[in-house]
Parts: C-alpha cells; sequence; structure tokens
C-alpha cells in the first residue's frame, strides 16, 4: 500500500476512536446511565437539617446554600430503565439530608436549595458535585467535576476524571485531588493548601501570604508570585505530573 495510503488509513483510525470517546462521555455526562424515561419532581423537607451527605452513585449534585433562606427544597431529574422508581430517594438522618440513589438503571441529578453554612459529605460515582454557599465540605465523585463557590470550613475534593475549581473558600485548610483535570483553587483567607493532579496544570490563588511553598511538576514550570517565608505559618503544596503550577495574590 502506499504511503499516502497507509497515512490516511491511520487518521481514519484515529478519527473514529476519538468519535467513539466523544459519543462515551456524552452519554456518561448526561445521565449517570443511558436511560430510556425521565421524570422530574420537587420536594419540601420539614426536618431540620444541620448536615448534608452525598450517597449517589449515578448522577450529579447541586447544592446551592443561601442566607436569606430558611427552607429545603429538593428538585430531583431521574433517568432510569424499566420500572419507574416510586420511593423518594433522599432522606434525613438524625437530621442528615442524605440524597441517595434509586438503584440499578437508573440515576438522579439532585438540585438542592437550603440555608447557608450547611456541611457537605459523601461521594456520587458518576456525576458532577457543585456547591455553594455551604460549609465544611468532604466530597468526591469518579466521574466528573468538583466545583465550590464559597466554602465557611475545611474543603476537601477529590474526582478521578474531572476538573476541581473551588473559590471563596473562608479557612479551614484545602485538600484537592484530580487524577487527570486541572485544579484551580482561590482562597479568602490564608491556609494551607494541599493540591495534586497528574496531567494538567494547578492554578492557586491566595491570600495574606507569607507562605512556605512547594511546587513540583515534572513537565511544566513553577510561577509563583506570593510572598514566602521558610517560617511561614502556613504552607501551598502543590504538584502535578504535566503541567504548569501558578501560584499567585488576589
Amino acid at each position: 500500500m502506499p504511503n499516502g495510503e497507509i497515512l490516511m488509513h491511520q487518521r481514519l483510525r484515529l478519527l473514529a476512536a476519538a468519535s467513539v470517546t466523544v459519543i462515551a462521555a456524552g452519554a456518561l455526562g448526561a445521565c449517570g446511565v443511558i436511560s430510556d424515561d425521565h421524570f422530574k419532581d420537587d420536594h419540601s423537607v420539614s426536618d431540620r437539617i444541620t448536615s448534608i451527605r452525598l450517597d449517589n452513585k449515578d448522577g450529579g449534585v447541586e447544592i446551592r446554600g443561601d442566607s436569606d433562606t430558611t427552607k429545603v427544597s429538593v428538585h430531583r431529574e431521574v433517568g432510569y430503565r424499566g420500572d419507574k422508581p416510586d420511593s423518594p430517594s433522599f432522606r434525613v438522618d438524625d437530621g442528615v439530608l442524605v440524597l441517595a440513589g434509586c438503584g440499578d438503571d437508573c440515576s438522579i441529578d439532585y438540585t438542592v436549595d437550603v440555608p447557608a453554612g450547611l456541611p457537605v459529605t459523601g461521594t456520587t460515582s458518576n456525576g458532577a458535585i457543585d456547591l455553594s454557599g455551604v460549609g465544611a465540605v468532604q466530597v468526591g465523585t469518579s466521574n466528573g467535576d468538583v466545583t465550590v463557590d464559597g466554602a465557611d470550613g475545611a474543603v476537601d475534593l477529590h474526582t478521578s476524571n474531572g476538573r476541581i475549581k473551588a473559590k471563596g473558600l473562608k479557612g479551614g485548610g484545602v485538600k484537592a485531588k484530580s487524577s487527570n483535570g486541572p485544579v484551580v483553587i482561590g482562597t479568602t483567607a490564608a491556609q494551607d493548601v494541599w493540591v495534586r493532579t497528574s496531567n494538567a496544570p494547578v492554578t492557586v490563588t491566595a491570600a495574606a501570604g507569607p507562605y512556605r511553598v512547594t511546587a513540583h511538576t515534572s513537565n511544566g514550570s513553577p510561577h509563583v508570585s506570593v510572598p514566602t517565608d521558610p517560617k511561614a505559618r502556613y504552607a501551598l503544596d502543590l504538584g502535578t505530573s504535566t503541567g504548569d503550577i501558578t501560584v499567585k495574590a488576589p
């Protein structure tokens, strides 16, 4: 076969593989499972809520804390195959609002409105996590982005395949880990920040230095423009295998 035809066949194979990847990612991003039927519903929670726990295998979660609200409402978008799930899927255990799943061949995307400052913990396997106006956070997902906008307390975030973006972090320390995705962190108060990712850049906007800074990258460059001091109270410990590391002031 002539060289030109060989190159053309190689390109076609690469394009076909890329198309399959995009289709698979799109199917997962739209819903935790490929489903035949969908429905939406809304619920008001009358119990007093002191914290929130994620326990949802398939589906994304958005939690919106608001200092002007005293009520808790839960909006669900459910995709399923086979019998329609008839259970509410969420519950309250001793003041903890548990956002659970709906079984096999079923996924739930939650949107929850709550009073500001509630701590959030837990995981989902296939879906993004989007939090705003919350308290301390310890959450993770296997496939999806993790986003935090405003957190009053320690923050611990992880995802295997996705981006991490957190800003407005008020104190308590930050830990963020992604295997494949960029990490962007912004603090409004000085605190320890620990970040690891494998194949993407790291950007930290750190308030009120100085800091003890360590920045490790195998294929990239560190760019540090905050005051540094080896005896500083707080540390920025940042690492990636491939990508630049940028540390800057607000």
